[in-house]
């Protein structure tokens, strides 16, 4: 470890310039956007002290630092994310351009970033143009596609499209793909909204004839229920493309009957989502999304037919698309039967596979995808219940042909290659890993390999499960937007991935599907499966927008979604009796077998001895809690005091009706009812102890194995930690034996399981299930100890609490915020101890030095070199370093921004 600290150079660089957290949108349909922005910075202690924001509708103007659409002024503020654009009014289709000038602390320094800009989508819906488009052909199954030829005789100087395909598209211009997103768009309840995407498309387009190409597939939208053979609505879209002349004329090319669209066709003979897709490449059309196709040489075209809107309003789709994220290689071939190939990754992913095939016409090949394999070495499908998860490819017998499937996505690790002309070698197949493309921004490593391998598991289960919702699984007939999986799995997913846009585009699904008279909302979102009024335990409605608030700073998301909370939050005021709730059937969903009611829902999913009216409960106390936080963040303190004595209400009838002094136990007494009780910090201040010896002793009954369903096992290692039993956190996360993370690692698990146990079956065993993996938290905050949050005066604070446990000997961790990079990385080298962090600029933090060797008086403390402490006290004062105190377990030092390096000894 090294610090690179110049305490003498004050060098300042503003960079990462966001528009609604995006660099250089395209398309946003909100009239006041938000700025943000990071600053490199190679001195402590510094900070913004004021910005100025300039936006111009003319990129000249800002050359001259004049904005014409906005100029905010010098405003002393240390703020630096989510600035509310506050001009002149914006217009739909235009592309504006902004700066920033900031000052800092430590020379009152003022510099300007360069220039970024934004483009506005179509901010009304009577900017629309076009009309919806289908086939008038509504039985034939093959995929339609659809062309439109048109003609330009000047030079175009900006051309955008904007088009929604429903379930899904893909838009071409002269034969060319335009952009890399697929499964677009991003699925929602389409009578509620419909996301469309823009697209910069001057590069596509020429003078002289050209021809838009358009295909549909069926997605949720044909079949809201996944399944392409059920009756539902036949695929549609609607498209616009605005264009301006270097003339200064500007001409609008939309969807209409009556605009010479043709409709035809395609090879894929079929697809859906859980059957996988059918492509018959003797069915292809060479070039007909090109100038040069023939059409007289082709009777299948005819005219296309209007379509009725699905009626949801258009909104721009500014979250983060699906989209082929990487090839991944397979690690062998076998072939367990004549004929039958097996392609194994090495890997549970989520995507397709690229077939690389050479073979007489009319062969067909089938590729079959399973997550795991029966004795005998072929493909089990049996835990896909009803998903076919079968693409077939049927060649045309042209010299080396590659398919890959469009319209349809699959959750495996094994791809069974069936009727293969010849012998096929390893470079035949090539898995392809297709998520929602969030950027990872999270960090860990650690000395104990199965903790990484735990780690990177978790990490490949959140990325399989996002596909423009946060599903619960990728491979079998479900691949739903649970929403009490995220309750737990949400805050994990916010260390490790940007969040930011993703999440309150579900939030919005999760409103859509909210009852109207009653508030209450659904158990999946947008609402498909689970009940129609959610179990209690989906308190993510709740958590998610706090979440996102102690993220990002993010008071937007708190405003958007208030008052439907408020509704959910009345709903289950109006079913409780006593303050206590008498519904929930889910509670701490799926424990190990044998804490399970057998034969209960779910395959054996509802735990015996954790009573589901205790969870629901539970969380209906932290939603009043976390509403009277919200209330106060947004300055209504009269309704932030009102559900905080709601809060302290179900508080108090909670303890009575749950809680046992005499024996220091709540409900069952079985971990998951302390553990959830002291989570939510509702155990009375003279019992807690108690209560976490109960806990400790039912640990070592199980010989430190946990009895833990889906919702408290993530609180199982947390609250153990903070009550500083590390330790034994430690022994619960690095078993290998049954129940564990461990032994799912041992039996070759390179993802989560939805259940403790190893099972093959038919049934509700999902090999790629992310609410087990929700302790990823604990990596960041417990063995880090990096915690974060935004206050409700949008300032950043850290805290850096590293906790160092048994034979760990080193940890790195590091998280990308929206103001810098926080970072926090130790050593511990026998009776040394290194501690380096790195603080963002514009934010302070708390870094806690753990007392190694013995008490106080025994250590010595340095910092870059120099002595910082020693005998017990506090020596100097160094550049960076604000404070000092002792506790019981640790010396903390309050710090500014800037690099660090502790360094701990014993004398």
């Amino acid at each position: 470890m090294k610090n690179n600290v110049n305490r003498n150079i004050n060098t300042l660089k503003i960079t990462d310039l966001l528009c609604e957290y995006i660099s250089e949108p395209l398309g946003i349909d909100t009239e006041t956007p938000r700025f943000s922005w990071r600053v490199q910075n190679d001195c402590r202690n510094n900070y913004q002290t004021a910005y100025q924001i300039l936006v111009s509708s003319v990129k000249e103007n800002l050359t001259k630092n004049k904005g014409d659409m906005w100029d905010s002024g010098k405003i002393k503020s240390s703020q630096s994310v989510n600035i509310k654009y506050n001009g002149g009014k914006l217009k739909s289709d235009k592309t504006y351009y902004w700066k920033v000038k900031i000052w800092d602390s430590s020379y009152n320094q003022s510099i300007y970033s360069s220039i970024s800009k934004f483009e506005t989508g179509l901010l009304n819906q009577e900017d629309w143009k076009g009309e919806w488009l289908t086939t008038s052909r509504q039985f034939d199954t093959r995929v339609p596609i659809f062309r439109k030829e048109f003609t330009l005789n000047k030079n175009v100087i900006r051309a955008r499209i904007y088009i929604s395909g429903l379930g899904y598209y893909e838009l071409t211009i002269n034969g060319k793909k335009v952009g890399d997103n697929v499964l677009d768009p991003g699925w929602t309840d389409y009578s509620k909204r419909i996301l469309y995407s823009t697209y910069n498309v001057e590069e596509f387009i020429r003078k002289g004839p050209n021809v838009l190409g358009v295909m549909l597939g069926n997605g949720w939208f044909v079949s809201p229920y996944g399944w392409e053979d059920l009756p539902g609505h036949h695929p549609q879209f609607i498209l616009q493309m605005n264009i301006e002349y270097s003339d200064g004329t500007k001409e609008s090319i939309v969807s209409k009957h009556d605009s010479d669209w043709l409709v035809s066709f395609g090879p894929i003979i079929s697809n859906g989502i859980y059957s996988g897709e059918e492509y018959d490449a003797r069915l292809e059309k060479p070039g007909w999304d090109t100038p040069e196709y023939n059409l007289s040489d082709d009777k299948e075209w005819f005219y296309p037919l209007t379509a009725e809107p699905p009626g949801g309003i258009m909104v721009s789709q500014t979250f983060e698309p699906i989209k082929v994220l990487k090839d991944i290689k397979p690690v062998n071939v076998k072939e367990p039967e004549k004929g039958i190939f097996v392609y194994d990754l090495g890997q549970n992913i989520a995507g397709w596979c690229r077939l690389k095939v050479k073979g007489p016409r009319g062969t067909e090949v089938k590729l079959k995808y399973a997550e795991i394999l029966y004795e005998n070495g072929k493909v089990n499908q049996e835990n896909l219940i009803r998903a076919k998860a079968t693409d077939i490819y049927i060649l045309k017998g042209m010299d080396i042909e590659y398919y890959e499937p469009r319209f349809t996505y699959h959750g495996f690790r094994y791809i069974q290659v069936e009727g293969f002309p010849g012998k096929p070698d390893i470079d035949s197949i090539t898995g392809k890993l297709v998520a929602s493309s969030v950027e990872r921004i999270g960090k860990f490593e650690c000395s104990n390999e199965l903790l990484n391998n735990i780690y990177n598991n978790i990490i490949w289960t959140l990325i399989d499960n996002r596909h423009s919702v946060p599903t619960d699984c990728p491979q079998r007939d479900e691949r739903q937007g649970w929403l009490n999986d995220a309750t737990t799995r949400a805050e994990g997913e916010l260390y490790s991935f940007d969040m930011s846009r993703f999440y309150p585009k579900w939030l919005n699904d999760i409103r859509d599907a909210q009852g109207i008279n009653t508030g209450s909302i659904t158990e999946t979102a947008p609402y498909i499966y689970g009940a129609r009024i959610a179990d209690p335990v989906c308190s993510s409605f709740v958590i998610i927008p706090w979440l996102i608030f102690l993220h990002y700073g993010d008071k937007r998301v708190l405003e958007e979604n208030y008052e439907s909370i408020k509704k959910w939050l009345n709903y289950l005021k109006s079913q409780s009796r006593n303050y206590i709730l008498h519904f929930g059937h889910i509670g701490d969903w799926v424990p190990p077998k044998g804490e399970a009611i057998l034969g209960s829902y779910g395959n054996n999913a509802i735990s015996a001895k954790t009573p589901c009216e205790f969870i629901a409960t539970g969380y209906y106390y932290y939603d009043a809690l976390i509403l009277s936080k919200m209330a106060e963040v947004l300055g209504k303190r009269e309704e932030s005091k009102k559900y905080f004595y709601l809060a302290k209400k179900i508080k108090n009838a909670f303890n009575k009706k749950y809680f046992n002094p005499k024996t220091g136990n709540y409900a069952s007494g079985n971990q998951a009812s302390n553990i959830f009780a002291l989570f939510l910090d509702i155990v009375p201040m003279g019992y807690r102890q108690k209560v976490i010896e109960n806990i400790i002793y039912d640990l070592e009954k199980h010989n430190y194995h946990l009895t833990t369903g889906n919702q408290c096992t993530k609180y199982l290692l947390e609250v153990l930690t903070d009550f500083g039993y590390q330790d034994i956190s430690y022994k619960i996360a690095t078993q290998k034996t049954y129940p564990s993370w461990g032994y799912m690692i041992e039996n070759g698990a390179t993802t989560i399981w939805e259940r403790w146990e190893l099972l093959t079956g038919a049934g509700m065993n999902s090999h790629n299930h992310p609410m087990l993996g929700s302790i990823s938290p604990w990596f960041y905050r417990g063995l880090a100890g990096i915690d974060s949050a935004w206050n409700k005066d949008c300032k950043y604070l850290f805290n850096i609490k590293p906790h160092v446990v048994e034979d760990l000997k080193y940890v790195k961790a590091s998280i990308k915020t929206l103001i810098g990079t926080v970072s926090s990385n130790w050593k511990l080298n026998n009776d040394r101890f290194l501690l380096e962090v790195e603080i963002p600029f514009n934010s302070s933090a708390k870094i806690f030095l753990p007392k190694l060797f013995s008490g106080s008086g025994n250590i010595l403390i340095k910092e870059s070199g120099e002595i910082l402490w020693d005998k017990g006290t506090y020596v100097k004062s160094i550049e960076g370093i604000n404070n000092c105190r002792e506790e019981t377990d640790y010396i903390v030092f309050e710090v500014g921004c800037g690099s660090y390096l502790f360094e701990l000894l014993k004398k």
